[in-house]
Order: C-alpha cells, then sequence, then structure tokens
C-alpha cells in the first residue's frame, strides 16, 4: 500500500503534442494530474513537435534532436538526458502514453532507459499494435510484469487480453474538459447556415472521400444543409480536389485547423463519425459535451461504449456508408428522434468528466 501524506511525482512520457486525438489525451490527463494537491506531475516529451501550449512542468527532450548527419547523436544525447532525469528525479509513477511499434525501440526503452519504478502503459486505439508489439511473447516480457496496462476503451481491453493473454489490464476512459468546452463552445462563428459537421485529421483514416459521396446523396443537399469538415492533414488538398470535382464547392466547406472546433460542433445540427477505426474518440464525447446529437459507426471500439443508440445520437452498420447516408436522413427527417437525442445528449457523457476520470486514475495508483 502507498504511503498517505506524501507528495506523489508522476512523469507523463509521450513523443510530441502533434495535431490528433491523442495530443489532446496526453493535455487532459496532464491537466487533470496537475489540480491534485499531492501530486507533482512533469510531462516528459521526446520529440520536438509541440503544437499545443501547455501549462505546467513540460520538459521537452526533443530539442535535442536534429536533421543533420549528427542526428543519431544528438537523439543518443537525448535519451542519456531523459535516462538521468527519470533517475534523478525519482518519479512514482510513469505513464506512458507513447504509441509503440519498434520492437528495438520498445527493448531500448523499456529495459533500458526506464528505471525500476512503476510503469504504466497505455493503449488508444483499437488497432493494438499501435501500442503493443505484434509479437506476443514480446509483449509479455516487456509488459507483462507492468503496474498496469490502460486501455481507453472495454471492447480494446477485451482484444488485448485475447491478443496476449496479459492479466494487469484495466479500462479508463478518455476524459473531457466540460469547463473548457462550455467556454469555447460560446465564441461566435462565421457561418449562417445549417450544417452538420465533421471533425479530424485529413487522412485516409477518417474516409472524408467517402462521407463527402455519402452526404452527396443525402437529403441534405436538396435542403440546403451543409457539410463543415474540421481538420488538416496529408489528404487535404486530395478532399479539396475532391470537393471541386463534385461540383460541391457551395454545399462542403473544408476550413482546416482550429484552435476551438467546438463553437463549430455546438451550432451543428448533428456530428457524423466515419473512421476505419478508432479507439475511443474525443470527438463524439465533445459533440455531445456541447448539446449536439452524433452520428457513427459502430466500430469495433469506441463508439457503442459512447453511443446510446436513438438516444444521445445512432450507430451504424461498420463501414456501410449506405447506411450512414441513412442515418443522416433519419436523424434529420425524425424531428422527435433528433430533439430525444439532442436533450439527452450533454447528460450523457457527464461521466467522462475530468474530475470522474481523475478518480480513476487516482485510484489505480492508490493516491488518496
Amino acid at each position: 500500500m502507498i504511503e498517505q501524506n506524501k507528495k506523489y511525482k508522476i512523469a507523463i512520457v509521450a513523443y510530441n503534442l502533434n495535431t490528433g486525438g491523442l495530443a489532446k489525451v496526453i493535455i487532459n490527463i496532464f491537466s487533470l494530474l496537475s489540480k491534485v494537491g499531492n501530486v507533482d506531475v512533469s510531462l516528459l516529451l521526446l520529440d520536438n513537435e509541440v503544437e499545443y501550449e501547455v501549462l505546467g512542468k513540460v520538459i521537452n527532450f526533443g530539442v535535442h534532436t536534429g536533421s543533420n548527419n549528427t542526428c543519431h547523436f544528438k537523439k543518443i544525447k537525448k535519451y542519456i538526458l531523459f535516462k538521468n532525469y527519470l533517475k534523478k528525479q525519482k518519479f512514482d509513477f510513469i505513464i506512458d502514453l507513447r504509441y509503440r511499434i519498434n520492437p528495438i525501440s520498445e527493448i531500448f526503452i523499456t529495459k533500458f532507459l526506464y528505471p525500476r519504478t512503476k510503469i504504466i502503459y497505455t493503449v488508444h486505439s483499437s488497432k493494438i499494435d499501435t501500442y503493443l508489439l505484434d509479437s506476443t511473447f514480446l509483449t509479455k516480457w516487456l509488459y507483462g510484469k507492468s503496474y498496469k496496462i490502460v486501455c481507453v476503451a472495454e471492447a480494446n481491453e477485451k482484444k488485448v487480453i485475447l491478443r496476449h493473454q496479459l492479466k494487469n489490464t484495466l479500462t479508463i476512459y478518455n476524459p473531457i474538459d466540460f469547463e473548457e468546452i462550455d467556454e469555447k463552445s460560446n465564441e461566435e462563428i462565421e457561418f449562417d447556415f445549417e450544417y452538420i459537421v465533421a471533425v479530424g485529421r485529413v487522412v485516409a483514416l477518417k474516409q472524408f472521400d467517402k462521407f463527402i459521396e455519402a452526404y452527396s446523396k443525402s437529403i441534405l443537399i436538396n435542403k440546403n444543409v451543409k457539410l463543415v469538415i474540421i481538420g488538416d492533414g496529408t489528404d487535404f488538398e486530395k478532399i479539396d480536389n475532391l470537393i471541386k470535382k463534385m461540383n460541391l464547392t457551395n454545399d462542403v466547406y473544408l476550413i482546416g485547423n482550429s484552435n476551438n472546433p467546438y463553437k463549430y460542433m455546438k451550432r451543428a445540427k448533428f456530428l457524423v463519425l466515419c473512421s476505419q477505426y478508432e479507439g475511443f474518440p474525443l470527438v463524439l464525447l465533445e459533440s455531445l459535451a456541447t448539446g449536439v446529437p452524433v452520428i457513427s459507426f459502430n466500430l469495433d471500439s469506441g463508439p457503442n461504449e459512447i453511443i446510446n443508440h436513438q438516444y444521445n445520437g445512432l450507430l451504424v452498420k461498420n463501414q456501410s456508408f449506405e447506411e450512414l447516408t441513412n442515418a443522416i436522413d433519419l436523424l434529420f427527417n425524425d424531428k422527435k428522434l433528433y430533439h430525444t437525442c439532442k436533450l439527452n445528449a450533454k447528460s450523457s457523457v457527464l461521466q467522462f468528466s475530468l474530475e470522474g476520470i481523475t478518480k480513476d486514475w487516482l485510484n489505480l495508483m492508490q493516491i488518496k
């Protein structure tokens, strides 16, 4: 049992704070632990990619990595500094929020860099090979005796157990900051038309090309209800060209990144998510927190632990874009169903507040 009345030192280790859902998760967990009186939390970054401002003790070891011929030497220096810092600080817990795909890197970090302390690893996607190695032997060797492996959804945890026969797993959901969402969602927007919204990185995983086609077949076109897509990514130009090719420039608005997507969510009719896969998609929680219903594919992990079908949104057969179009039409046309989903939206996600998830993390670490 961890002793009472002490200051607990916790390190959160991540690669970067680049755009995307994982960066928000990192910031939210760092924020919630920073507010605990008897916890001293540090955010340790290994890559020099920071696109969010974060208040608190943030140490960026990635500034020592260069892109020239001495890059390898700078990386070695970076990891030496990282190892020495961990050794000096003597953290009670290390929460590892990195993606983990390279066996050599994982052996190096897990067996040689990390000190002998309580390590908590996390799995943020239903594509678990992004966070646990494909080899069950290596996964059990590297992580099987760690303090805990935290999964962001029950479906993720079941998949991890089935795949690797691990016995140290636990589900803790991703949190959302209601206070921030309430404040930012009240800001004005530049649109004065009716629209539905999608939010996410503009990459193949999100399938915005297929979503635009599904939208074009819906009744929303004839009803003059627009589609607003918020995000940026490697497929931005491709999607922009597709919109022009389909003659939808007056119907589909691709507006790039926004530091405040909540104001667009709050004024939308509903939000749609149609990814190939997710872990525990924050955009669904965030939209519902603004009081706006959602439609999502019933993916292997995430949406069915957030959406109560026809209560706060609609679940659609996984990867059926034809049924996605039907769901869009249904939620727009059925005023009684829409009113029910909108009425229940915010209250349905109160359990995912920072305060509630903080208790789960503190209980895990036996911090009172």
